[in-house]
């Protein structure tokens, strides 16, 4: 799987959405571009895309802002991916659904391999939340269950990963 800079960078613009809606408040672009040290105008671009999605409203005005559109634990990192590339994972040919798309489909090892490992990712998408992203943030000892999972550890909150797991 391969992370765009416009899904990383969007994610992270929504977290700052997620931690305002914890505090009650909306946040400014301007805002969000000096809390994560991009442009505003590339800000803005995030904020439109992730607002065709569904995922943030704007208001105008004196009082106005962005705010998430609904509660951040129910925003989860598929439908954020979904919202600033299209598709929640893009993968290629090898597990493409069409059969069609590779003659060595039917017999491949290696597309069952990648078939399995595209569920695994999709999954981990699916069940990990802003609001799971924000507390991680704030506490390195605490991981939801998806990712604790994911990574080898005994349950949400595991702290330690011998593993040199990318989830520590």
């Amino acid at each position: 799987m391969k992370v765009s800079a416009t899904e990383e960078f969007g994610v992270r613009c929504l977290m700052r959405l997620a931690q305002a809606w914890d505090r009650g408040t909306s946040a400014t672009i301007p805002e969000v571009a000096a809390a994560e040290g991009m442009s505003p105008q590339y800000v803005a671009k995030l904020v439109g895309l992730a607002r065709q999605a569904g995922l943030v409203e704007t208001t105008r005005g004196v009082h106005g802002g962005i705010r998430l559109a609904r509660e951040p634990g129910t925003i989860t990192l598929h439908d954020a991916f979904a919202a600033f590339s299209g598709e929640a994972l893009r993968t290629g040919r090898c597990v493409a659904p069409a059969l069609s798309a590779c003659e060595r489909a039917p017999d491949c090892g290696l597309r069952r391999v990648f078939g399995a490992l595209r569920q695994v990712v999709a999954d981990l998408l699916s069940n990990v939340t802003l609001k799971d992203l924000v507390r991680m943030e704030g506490d390195r000892n605490w991981r939801p269950a998806a990712v604790a999972h994911a990574a080898g550890s005994e349950g949400a909150g595991a702290s330690s990963n011998e593993s040199g797991s990318i989830f520590e």
